[in-house]
């Protein structure tokens, strides 16, 4: 590093982290703002994120592990090695360069130089009509929690230069909400860059600012609202609250809420997590005690309660085809009109492909996975498609495909 940094800065609890990530937030719009308008550096903005590493690096263990007070005499051991490993990333490249990172990067995933010469024949040089990037793909690596994954300022950076270089209408999808927290939350693009449709499409906010919503009826709104209500309680009991912090964590989406109950580490002990899922159940049936409006759905790891459809609703399911249908109308969009690249990952972006499969005349696709059987069921769906291992890859990609 090319600073001396004062000592490391305790970070003893849950709230410490989360507010940590937050300055980190800030500090990385500010510069990647500055990057993309080829304006200078911030001068804090480098030996800020330097401390913010320090400060974590001090707090894990030798497995990246972290003991966080949740509550007087109560705390959670959480994994930070993403975190910590997009900060070293970041301080890197806004100390060194980007031909720093990409070495450092390589180091870190066998085979970097050849996937990305792999993907940049995918994209063949063409300019692309509609970017839809799931920030699953991008912005959160496979198990990372959600609530602590910001955007790193040079996956921010390759993202905005490949947006404006090389496309007409790029879009921020993700199935989280928009806020609350939510993919603008978490984002480091610079503003009137990116169209967002969060909700798998049911909110939208289009490059400008403007922002709407899907019908969905009276009745079911005011009865999530009133789960949400009981739901946001019950999760800020200090007994409860490390369900927001793993995994998916707490999302109020439009017109279904998620909360996790397990995340990939098992970092929630078995028997609580069952009580989560006794409480949740609870909270539905004083709500909904016949279950006429809503239902619940359980993976192991997230609980989603989400609507059942009526007449007075335009959505039937919760799903990419009707989430693609209204974000197609909401921003037009105008798909069929192609090329069309997506970056997606995992079960939820071979969802998306096979959505897009009769909507897109020209379909390409960076495909995030490490699962063999994954990424085979991808390029089934996707033939114009390159499967990479990781966010890091993606980006990489894309940092190389822009200006």
């Amino acid at each position: 590093m090319k600073h001396h940094l004062p000592d490391p800065r305790p970070l003893a609890s849950l709230d410490d982290l989360t507010a940590l990530l937050a300055e980190t937030a800030v500090l990385r719009r500010q510069a990647v703002a500055a990057l993309v308008a080829g304006s200078p550096m911030p001068p804090e903005a480098p030996p800020a994120l330097a401390q913010a590493l320090a400060d974590i690096e001090e707090a894990v263990d030798r497995d990246g592990m972290a003991e966080l007070e949740l509550a007087e005499d109560q705390t959670m051991r959480l994994d930070l090695s993403e975190e910590r490993r997009q900060l070293e990333n970041d301080v890197v490249y806004l100390e060194e360069g980007r031909e720093a990172l990409l070495k450092a990067l390589a180091k870190r995933h066998h085979g970097l130089r050849d996937l990305v010469r792999r993907g940049l024949r995918v994209l063949a040089g063409q300019s692309v009509g509609v970017f839809l990037c799931d920030c699953d793909a991008i912005l959160r690596a496979p198990g990372q929690r959600f609530v602590t994954a910001v955007q790193p300022a040079w996956n921010a950076v390759a993202l905005t230069r490949f947006a404006m270089a090389r496309t007409r209408k790029p879009v921020l999808w993700s199935e989280a909400p928009l806020r609350g927290p939510g993919i603008v939350d978490l984002a480091t693009v610079p503003p009137r860059t990116f169209a967002y449709a969060a909700s798998l499409g049911r909110e939208f906010r289009d490059a400008a600012g403007s922002e709407g919503v899907a019908p969905l009826s009276h009745e079911k709104i005011t009865l999530l609202e009133s789960i949400n209500a009981r739901l946001a309680i019950l999760l800020a009991d200090p007994s409860w609250r490390g369900f927001t912090c793993i995994g998916s964590g707490l999302q109020f989406r439009r017109g279904e809420t998620v909360v996790a109950r397990q995340d990939e580490n098992a970092s929630i002990d078995e028997e609580a997590s069952r009580a989560l899922l006794e409480n949740v159940h609870n909270i539905i049936d004083a709500v909904d005690p016949e279950r006429l409006h809503f239902r619940v759905d359980d993976d192991g790891l997230d609980l989603a309660v989400t609507p059942t459809a009526t007449s007075q609703d335009l959505w039937r399911d919760f799903s990419p085809a009707e989430g693609l249908r209204a974000t197609d109308a909401a921003l037009s969009l105008d798909l069929a009109r192609g090329p069309l690249l997506a970056c997606c990952a995992g079960p939820s972006g071979l969802g998306l492909l096979t959505a897009l499969r009769p909507l897109a005349t020209d379909l390409h696709a960076i495909f995030v996975t490490d699962r063999d059987d994954l990424g085979r069921r991808a390029l089934d769906l996707c033939p114009k498609a390159t499967v990479v291992p990781h966010p890091d890859v993606a980006a990489a990609i894309l940092s190389a495909a822009a200006p």
